[in-house]
């Protein structure tokens, strides 16, 4: 094997095993040398200081084309290029990170000023970036939903998001929502109305006020054919819910536009449960509309919830494979909803599900605190399944992800520990003095994306508003609000924990835990016969 590189990885004690078994793990093509500095922590080293090391150890140009410095190390990097002649970046941030790192090629792009993980995160979503576009550019056979072109098959897959009740909002909120959704990802927005109580005219008012106001497609999800006239008028771009038991009190209005078609039998009102019974009425009702010279068609054989929704998946299968012009539609929110799981992990497994069976737009809604997020995970999900098609290869390691929970490997920070005295925390509760300055209350506000310090004591009463544990951190020292070692400690404990609840959108109670482990029932050991 011929050498690509030769490369003087730097590090300090600590870090010396983890970093010797990552250029094992490597089966680098480059020779790589360990330089340990004389210091523990390798993230404490400055450039400054490396520069000077290797210059006293007589490392200069032509033994080496690279130094990779830890990623952490302060300073730039070209101090020491200047100092030694050798070309000198800064690697990753984690010394387990390195395994990866080495099997690169090419090392050229590596950053003097930046960590190698910045340097590839960037590459990758410039990469994908352009993935992405070039893919919108190449979209063959759609049709348009507004301005927004569905493809007959994935990818990409579209992602609408659904508010439920719209009616009940006043324009500022609904203003609000759909921002918020649009900048989560939504491509459009569709709105829910009551079931079994027509609404025409708050159709046409919600209908015409975010036609006003917004660029993306506006769906309406009604059944009933007031509502969808009216809806019409005001210039709605898609109607969900079209099916034989309607269709012919609102023809004239739907010609023109997009609508999704269900399996709903006009006789029962009901969606038939077997999948061959689903894809006859569906692909009747599909050819129907098109006989009425209704184009713009998508057709959802509808997702059951959990207890039926593989069933109801083959429906959707099936039917893309008896038409496979006919764009899909698959509302996934219900499934999610009645699932007691965190909302990311059951989208992104639904929108591959989707494309792999061939559907071209999914929709989702964030009805309850648990589904909050729903539209982001959507559109990253949609995005990690097109990627993966393009590129061949699993939806891993694609630069982009919905890992936030959980990480994909463990990273451990090496102590030293010779000849410390160590002692075992006890769990015991202990009581504290009061901070004679004064106490806390601290809360988290979604709706305005805030942590909340309110500050009662000798000062009077102030509340501070940050987005950050850090930022009232800093308030409140400036303030010089707090006067104990022990209430410090204690609000630097809930500020953290109102931190991470502010990003997953969790509830955060003060002095509660974030999170509670669930474990499974234990089953009661049957005794033998």
């Amino acid at each position: 094997m011929s050498i690509v590189a030769r490369i003087l990885v730097v590090t300090g004690r600590l870090a010396e095993p983890i970093v010797r078994k990552a250029v094992e793990a490597s089966k680098t093509k480059h020779f790589v040398e360990v330089f340990v500095a004389p210091i523990d922590v390798a993230a404490f080293m400055t450039t400054e200081y490396i520069a000077n090391l290797l210059r006293a150890r007589g490392i200069g140009k032509d033994m080496y084309d690279y130094v990779l410095i830890p990623g952490l190390a302060k300073g730039s990097a070209k101090v020491i290029e200047n100092a030694i002649g050798v070309k000198a970046v800064k690697g990753c941030v984690n010394a387990v990170d390195l395994s990866e790192l080495l099997k690169l090629d090419d090392l050229s792009m590596l950053s003097s000023e930046i960590p190698a993980d910045d340097v590839i995160q960037n590459m990758l979503v410039e990469r994908n970036a352009k993935l992405l576009n070039d893919l919108e550019k190449s979209i063959g056979q759609c049709i348009y939903v507004g301005k927004l072109c569905i493809p007959i098959s994935p990818p990409p897959i579209r992602v609408f998001s659904e508010i439920p009740f719209a009616h009940e909002l006043q324009n500022n909120d609904l203003y609000k929502r759909v921002s918020y959704l649009v900048e989560s990802g939504a491509d459009g927005i569709s709105l829910g109305f009551e079931a079994l109580n027509p609404r025409p005219d708050d159709v046409y008012r919600v209908v015409r006020f975010l036609k006003r106001e917004f660029d993306v497609p506006i769906a309406i999800d009604t059944e009933i054919p007031s509502e969808i006239v009216k809806g019409v008028e005001a210039e709605c771009d898609m109607v969900i819910n079209i099916h034989l038991g309607n269709i012919d009190k609102v023809e004239r209005s739907v010609k023109d536009i997009a609508v999704v078609a269900i399996p709903r039998n006009p006789s029962t009102n009901s969606i038939p449960e077997k999948v061959s019974e689903r894809v006859e009425l569906l692909s009747k009702t599909v050819e129907y509309l098109k006989s009425r010279g209704i184009e713009n068609v998508l057709a959802d054989a509808i997702l059951d919830p959990p207890s039926s929704t593989f069933n109801s998946m083959l429906a959707f299968h099936k039917f893309k494979e008896l038409h496979p012009e006919t764009p899909m539609f698959m509302g996934i929110g219900n499934v999610v909803e009645l699932i007691d799981a965190d909302s990311i992990g059951a989208n992104a497994l639904l929108v591959l599900l989707a494309q792999e069976i061939g559907v071209s737009t999914v929709l989702t809604t964030e009805a309850s605190t648990k589904t909050r997020g729903s539209t982001r995970e959507a559109k990253i999900a949609s995005q990690m399944a097109t990627l993966s098609k393009i590129l061949g290869t699993p939806p891993k390691n694609l630069g982009i992800s919905l890992l936030i929970l959980k990480d994909k490997k463990r990273i451990e920070t090496p102590l030293e520990e010779t000849g410390v005295e160590t002692v075992i925390a006890s769990e015991e509760e202990k009581q504290y003095p009061l901070d004679p300055m004064g106490i806390f209350k601290i809360a988290v506000d979604h709706e305005e994306g805030y942590i909340k310090a309110l500050y009662i004591g000798r000062k009077g009463k102030i509340l501070i508003k940050g987005k950050t544990a850090k930022a009232i951190r800093n308030e409140i020292l400036s303030r010089e609000l707090i006067s104990s070692l022990s209430h410090a400690i204690y609000l630097g404990i809930e500020l953290a924990k109102a931190e991470e609840a502010l990003k997953l959108g969790k509830n955060y109670v003060q002095e509660l835990p974030l999170f509670q482990t669930p474990k499974p029932i234990t089953s009661p050991k049957h005794p033998q016969s």
